[in-house]
């Protein structure tokens, strides 16, 4: 799995993992308070999971989107002796 990976993806993916382990155990914490007491405002925990988890999936896109390849034309600067004629 992770022998056609360069070092950059591997830790990649470690951080992802790590950082989706912490979020998917806040929101069972969340819950577990919810349900234990739900007289208690749990409001701005749950705003900063969602931000948090935002954050990652734009982070993640991203990432996605910088490893695309575009057609060669929009990688290169056009020629201005080619417009001026």
């Amino acid at each position: 799995m992770f022998r056609s990976r360069s070092v950059v993806e591997i830790m990649v993916l470690l951080f992802t993992g790590t950082v989706s382990f912490a979020l998917l155990a806040a929101g069972a914490m969340i819950a577990v308070v919810e349900i234990r007491d739900p007289t208690v405002d749990t409001d701005q925990a749950v705003d900063a999971l969602f931000g948090a988890i935002t954050i990652i999936l734009g982070a993640l896109l991203g990432l996605l989107v910088g490893r695309v390849e575009g057609p060669a034309s929009l990688s290169q600067r056009p020629d201005r002796d080619r417009d001026r004629k």
